[in-house]
C-alpha cells in the first residue's frame, strides 16, 4: 500500500511538472513571436533586456522540471524493482530524462552566455 501511495504522489508531481513544461513552452513561443515582431520593426511585447531575462528564467525553470522528471523516473524504477517488474522500460525512461536534463543544461548555458540584446529567440528552443 505504501508503494501505491508513493506512486500516486509521484504522478501528482508529474502532473504539476507537466503543466509547468506547457507554460515554459508557451513562454518560448511568445518570445519567438516577440523576436518576429522585432525583425518586422513592429512594437514588441518586451525589450531586449526583458526578453533575455525572461528567456533565462524560462530555461532555468525547464532545467528544474527536467531534473524533477529524472527524479520521478528513478523513484518509479525503484518501486518497480521492489515489485519485481521488468525494468527495461524504466531504464529507457531514465536515459531519456538524463538526455533531456543535459539538453536543458546546454540551452540554459547558451542563453546565459548570449550577449544581452542579441538575438535571444535564435537560441530559444520551445521543445527540447
Amino acid at each position: 500500500m505504501k508503494n501505491k501511495q508513493e506512486e500516486i504522489n509521484l504522478l501528482n508531481i508529474q502532473l504539476i511538472t507537466s503543466l509547468t513544461v506547457i507554460i515554459t513552452i508557451t513562454i518560448s513561443i511568445i518570445l519567438t513571436y516577440n523576436q518576429k515582431l522585432d525583425l518586422q520593426n513592429k512594437k514588441t511585447f518586451f525589450n531586449k533586456k526583458q526578453t533575455h531575462n525572461i528567456s533565462y528564467i524560462n530555461r532555468l525553470i525547464f532545467l528544474i522540471t527536467a531534473i524533477i522528471f529524472l527524479y520521478i523516473n528513478y523513484k518509479l524504477y525503484e518501486i518497480s524493482k521492489k515489485k519485481g517488474e521488468d525494468l527495461k522500460v524504466y531504464y529507457l525512461q531514465i536515459l531519456a530524462s538524463t538526455f533531456t536534463t543535459i539538453a536543458a543544461i546546454i540551452v540554459l548555458y547558451v542563453v546565459s552566455i548570449e550577449p544581452l540584446g542579441d538575438e535571444i529567440s535564435d537560441v530559444e528552443n520551445p521543445i527540447i
